[in-house]
């Protein structure tokens, strides 16, 4: 499925000209001026990234505040004027990315790609970040020590998360298809993650076993 890119701007000449060159790379973008129903839209469609262009010397850092709270992916900002505080400023704020207008069409392409690939990678639940790419895990604002194969079997549910993985699926990702039948080590190791992830490990409420089928690793918040 394509990936959805909500564009809100009040700079139509530029968006006319990009527009159609996200589009060629495959994203489904659409476009709105920024106010309430470009808000209410978000939070509506929910798309994996918002491209928002501000006016710093207008309303555009109170739109963008308003905005910051319902965000539900990344967000790359337009900034009308070249000033490097208003670019530290937007990233202080939450912004993913910032870039000076005007922009090269070639130039935004390559930051959504890499934005939403980013994202792709990070599984986020409340406090508990997995970045995938980088192999790291927090919790509460902390690395948690992760042995290799722990990081093996704890991404391998990240990535089917709010799906059921059978033990032998786990077993196959992690060890090899030779391993199908270690049953046993995958629940040894599964005692261990929750040990490092759970606030109770005897009572799980991320990493929870489903009977007869397998785990399942699913959102507190």
């Amino acid at each position: 499925m394509a990936a959805y890119v909500l564009w809100i701007d009040d700079d139509l000449a530029l968006v006319e000209s990009v527009q159609p060159v996200l589009a060629g790379e495959g994203y489904r973008v659409e476009c709105a001026a920024p106010n309430l129903k470009a808000i209410r839209k978000m939070l509506l469609d929910e798309p994996q990234l918002v491209i928002l262009g501000v006016n710093p010397r207008q309303e555009g850092w109170q739109f963008c505040q308003r905005l910051l709270p319902f965000l539900p992916g990344a967000l790359l900002l337009l900034l009308s004027a070249e000033d490097e505080e208003d670019r530290m400023k937007g990233l202080r704020l939450g912004a993913d990315d910032c870039l000076f207008k005007p922009v090269a069409a070639h130039e935004l392409v390559a930051r959504v790609r890499a934005l939403l690939r980013r994202r792709e990678s990070v599984f986020v639940d409340g406090e508990l970040v997995v970045d995938l790419a980088r192999q790291e895990v927090w919790l509460d604002d902390r690395p948690v020590a992760l042995t290799p194969t722990e990081f093996r079997l704890f991404a391998c549910l990240v990535r089917h998360a709010g799906r059921v993985v059978s033990p032998q699926r786990l077993a196959v990702e992690v060890w090899g298809p030779e391993q199908s039948a270690c049953r046993q080590r995958v629940t040894r190791h599964i005692y261990h993650l929750r040990q490092k992830l759970e606030p109770d490990p005897r009572h799980p409420r991320r990493i929870v076993t489903c009977l007869g089928e397998g785990y399942l690793l699913q959102r507190t918040v």
